[in-house]
């Protein structure tokens, strides 16, 4: 049975697409590995047994194959019967915290289905996911922002249940929550940027555990939680309560896992640590008095995003890769800057390509954000 099992819910052969979308004649063979297996059995197991209304939470780590392991569940819960033979779910909603659909998550739920048309994709109006929960679609996939509307439609459809699978694994990069300082560092001053630095963008995961602590549990919903560093209050929220009163994830994959069975790399392994002196030039005569550890913070950023620091950190990084890198993995080895925000991601690639130019280097650049980043009267994207 388990072999059967195994061939006919998880072992795919999909067709490879390049980074848009494109088919490009390459089929491969996939596999799960043993988390997987083991999660996506016992999740379906516990549903066929226990029915809707229970919540999930899947942690695990990046490398995990996250987006794999969604698909597989979400289409085995999508055909789960109970003991007398009727479905445990009339439809499936896979929710990705990104205002534009992830395209690698969408083109994984849909390579893995086995009937044509089993899965939607609702990246429009709020009125086309409410017709398609009334229609009964069997997988739906949306965005984090239509979750409000997708509540309110469940809750006014207690006849029909659903599973919800969340994918927060990129809350803690599109919802990052830097300080909005970027604008005042150059067109305000400090008081400015003290109310500034108040402001934070929106957390995805918080958004969720907000709504859903608002509305309660619904009888006809069971949420499956996926996260690789879950916040107290989720862990709390979609946890299992433990016999000493702790909360823990239904399944658990670590990053010391990923890391052993190379999957991921630990980038502390090897690392060479940089110090920096400064010194900043008065531009003005008075003295005022400032909160010191605020001003401290505004200074070094200031210092941080100057061209002239970014340009000599630049100079070393693609050096270093010129000389130790660049002929590895018979020539096609990359690298990856990291940098603290999406205006230094900005400012990093243009450092970058006109270094790249001065130097006659062939290799090129790739910079990757979300959303709008406006510098210097321009808009990136």
């Amino acid at each position: 049975d388990s072999v059967l099992n195994l061939i006919q819910n998880f072992v795919q052969v999909v067709e490879e697409e390049d980074d848009k979308g494109k088919k490009t004649g390459k089929r491969s063979l996939i596999f799960p590995r043993y988390h997987q297996l083991d999660a996506v059995r016992r999740l379906v197991s516990d549903a066929r047994a226990k029915g809707s209304g229970h919540k999930y939470l899947i942690q695990h780590s990046a490398g995990s194959g996250k987006s794999n392991s969604i698909a597989w569940l979400s289409h085995q819960l999508a055909n789960l019967h109970d003991m007398e033979d009727e479905r445990v779910f009339d439809s499936i909603i896979v929710i990705t915290d990104r205002r534009v659909l992830d395209r690698q998550l969408q083109r994984t739920v849909r390579q893995f289905e086995q009937t044509l048309g089993m899965v939607e994709n609702i990246d429009q109006t709020s009125r086309q996911l409410k017709a398609a929960l009334e229609d009964g679609k069997n997988i739906i996939v949306t965005t984090l922002q239509k979750f409000p509307v997708i509540a309110d439609d469940m809750s006014a459809l207690p006849g029909k249940r659903f599973a919800v699978i969340i994918d927060e694994a990129h809350s803690s990069q599109s919802g990052e929550s830097t300080k909005s300082l970027k604008i005042v560092l150059y067109n305000g001053n400090l008081e400015e940027a003290e109310l500034e630095d108040g402001v934070e963008e929106e957390d995805p995961e918080d958004r969720i555990v907000d709504e859903m602590k608002k509305r309660g549990q619904l009888p006809n919903v069971s949420y499956f939680a996926f996260t690789a560093t879950p916040k107290p209050k989720t862990l709390e929220l979609f946890g299992t309560l433990e016999p000493d009163g702790r909360f823990a994830p239904f399944s658990l994959y670590t990053m010391r896992q990923a890391i052993e069975e190379r999957f991921i790399m630990d980038v502390l392994d090897n690392y060479t640590t940089y110090k920096s002196y400064f010194n900043i030039l008065k531009k003005i005569e008075d003295d005022p008095r400032y909160d010191k550890k605020k001003a401290a913070f505004l200074m070094r950023l200031f210092v941080d995003l100057h061209e002239h620091t970014i340009s000599k950190k630049v100079a070393i990084i693609i050096e270093h890769f010129v000389e130790h890198s660049m002929g590895r993995i018979d020539g096609k080895a990359k690298a990856m800057i990291v940098t603290r925000s999406r205006l230094h991601a900005v400012r990093y690639r243009l450092a970058v390509d006109k270094y790249l130019k001065e130097k006659g280097h062939s290799f090129k650049v790739l910079v990757a954000f979300s959303g709008t980043v406006r510098d210097g009267g321009r808009d990136y994207t």
